[in-house]
């Protein structure tokens, strides 16, 4: 297939592709009422107060100086691991709980586990009233991997704590998702979690375990209960869809559909993740549906206006994307300047080019400033202004890559107004500072053909090969060019075969392999090549050769089908104009 420029739209695709649910609050249902700041500083002077009555009677030895002294210097430089050690022998020597605790904080900063659950467990037993080194150990316990050793550690915790069930279900839902035997992790939390059969975070635990071993019957089973008990606490429902969306989306969205059918007062958050599904599905019209009723009930919220805008665009209903992007707009959606911008584009596809220009220039600067200038270029450029456009593009630009965006805009406008020389000058400025570009490389290819230069476009495609030997699309238009070009078409065969190998189903390269197939006078191979290309992509390039191969093997009313259906669509291609006249047709 004959040279087109990459793949850059100016237009920004539809940006509501979510990759997963964000994870929601748990009740903590905690029912203690709220202290005054007085009580709450009487309560912490009386604690302070038997805690120091609790320490031993410290004697400050030089060596317990030095020791704390050098270990906290050395983990400020980042030497946390040996502070623990330091740290755990001193509190072993002093019996001193507070060392311990210090020890484990830094064995837990440096990830020491071994070295955290022997402080911990010092720390427990120098000061067997605190409940933080019970919980930390069965938590370093479960990092390590030792289920056995930390489940009479979460027992005693629950039992002595039983206020704080739900966050330590939660801490285990979490940690035994992670241990290599998957099976004992499983028979750890169910059987911690039978005495809990109301509680929603211990039947959380049971799925999340349920879960490491596949075991969707306990998994259904559970949120059956969930439903029933906590119909509101959305985490657990956003767990699993985000779990199964890593798995198979379709099995997501099924899963979390039913579970709102059953969920009534569900957040919305959760209930805006299934759109959000949808979207990444690519199933734009439910997903614009399901948005719609969300926003029946919540008129004025800008997420939704600015999603419901979005889809619409997407699905080419111009009129409802303007006034629902308007709307986010007025109800201060963060992103400003990307709904001006897409405004704008709304209006170009509405032929309202005043309005698109208003648009583009209110956008600020930003993520969104060059590609709004950019389509003010291109506006006074498709007026006929293009030495304004140029100037419009010319100061723009923060870096390299930018750099290069523009010069690459400013040459596609060139190249469009059929100033193909101007064109050329401008890539080879462009690439008087970045040679290497391979962007700036394949356009500047590109213009050469189309100027007939065939020995720049080969030096142009092969200096890009060098910097992406592999690259599909640079070894098409290379093998493309040889065959049109030039009578070189077993080279240019190789280079196409070798561009379908990397992308085996792209209708351009299929359609280069007919056209070098035909040139090498192999044409029924060619028609097949051709065939697959025009049912993938209905480009009149395509239906050209693909009406001549035909002519050739005698199907001429076939081809002047071809040809007179892809002139209905496209009349002033230049492609199909040339084969008519090769061929002398009206």
């Amino acid at each position: 297939m004959r040279m087109k420029p990459l793949n850059r739209p100016i237009s920004l695709l539809l940006v509501l592709l979510l990759s997963a649910c964000t994870t929601l609050k748990s009740p903590l249902h905690s029912s203690a009422p709220a202290q005054s700041n007085a009580e709450a500083a009487d309560d912490d002077a009386t604690t302070s107060a038997e805690d120091n009555a609790n320490l031993p009677r410290q004697e400050l030895t030089p060596q317990i100086v030095y020791g704390v002294l050098a270990s906290e210097i050395a983990a400020q430089r980042g030497a946390a691991g040996s502070s623990a050690v330091t740290y755990l022998d001193l509190a072993r020597q002093t019996k001193d709980p507070r060392l311990a605790q210090r020890a484990a904080e830094f064995a837990l900063f440096s990830g020491q586990l071994k070295e955290a659950s022997d402080s911990l467990a010092l720390w427990m037993e120098l000061d067997p009233s605190s409940q933080i080194p019970r919980e930390q150990l069965f938590i370093t316990m479960l990092r390590s991997g030792k289920l056995a050793e930390s489940e009479p550690l979460v027992e005693d915790l629950l039992k002595r704590e039983p206020q704080r069930a739900p966050d330590i279900f939660v801490q285990l839902a979490r940690l035994t998702a992670r241990q290599s035997d998957k099976q004992a992790a499983s028979a750890m939390v169910n059987r911690l979690a039978s005495r809990y059969p109301d509680l929603p975070e211990a039947r959380f635990a049971v799925i999340a375990v349920a879960a490491e071993i596949n075991d969707d019957a306990t998994i259904q089973r559970e949120f059956d209960r969930l439903a029933q008990i906590a119909p509101k606490w959305d985490l657990p429902v956003a767990w699993q869809t985000d779990r199964l969306r890593r798995i198979k989306l379709e099995q997501a969205i099924d899963f979390l559909q039913h579970e709102l059918q059953r969920r009534p007062d569900a957040g919305l958050e959760l209930r805006t993740a299934y759109p959000r599904l949808l979207v990444g599905a690519k199933r734009f019209a439910e997903a614009r549906s399901a948005f719609e009723a969300l926003l029946k009930q919540n008129p004025d919220n800008p997420e939704l206006l600015y999603a419901t805008g979005l889809l619409a665009y997407q699905l080419r209903d111009l009129d409802a994307a303007d006034q629902r992007l308007t709307a986010a707009l007025q109800q201060k959606h963060p992103e400003t300047d990307f709904i001006r911008f897409t405004l704008g584009q709304v209006a170009e596809d509405r032929q309202d080019k005043s309005a698109a220009y208003r648009w583009y220039q209110s956008v600020g600067q930003g993520p969104q400033y060059l590609p709004a200038q950019g389509r003010l270029a291109a506006l006074d450029a498709a007026d006929g202004k293009l030495d304004q456009a140029l100037q419009r593009l010319a100061p723009l630009g923060e870096g390299e890559q930018e750099k290069v965006q523009v010069a690459m805009q400013q040459a596609e406008m060139a190249r469009n107004a059929k100033r193909y020389d101007l064109s050329y000058r401008i890539l080879t400025q462009a690439l008087e500072s970045w040679p290497r570009s391979p962007e700036l490389l394949y356009d500047r290819a590109l213009v050469a053909d189309q100027l007939g230069n065939l020995g720049d476009a080969e030096r142009d495609l092969k200096a890009l090969l060098k910097e992406k030997p592999d690259d599909p699309q640079a070894l098409n238009a290379l093998g493309y060019t040889l065959a049109n070009r030039s009578n070189r078409h077993q080279e240019a065969l190789a280079y196409i075969e070798k561009a379908l190998k990397a992308d085996p189903d792209n209708p351009m390269i299929l359609d280069s392999m007919g056209w070098v197939l035909f040139k090498l006078g192999r044409s029924e191979a060619a028609l097949k090549y051709l065939e697959r290309s025009y049912a993938a992509m209905q480009d009149s390039e395509v239906a050209a050769h693909m009406g001549e191969v035909m002519w050739k093997l005698g199907r001429k009313q076939e081809a002047l089908g071809v040809w007179n259906r892809a002139l209905a669509r496209d009349p002033g291609n230049e492609a199909l104009q040339d084969v008519l006249k090769r061929f002398r047709l009206p």
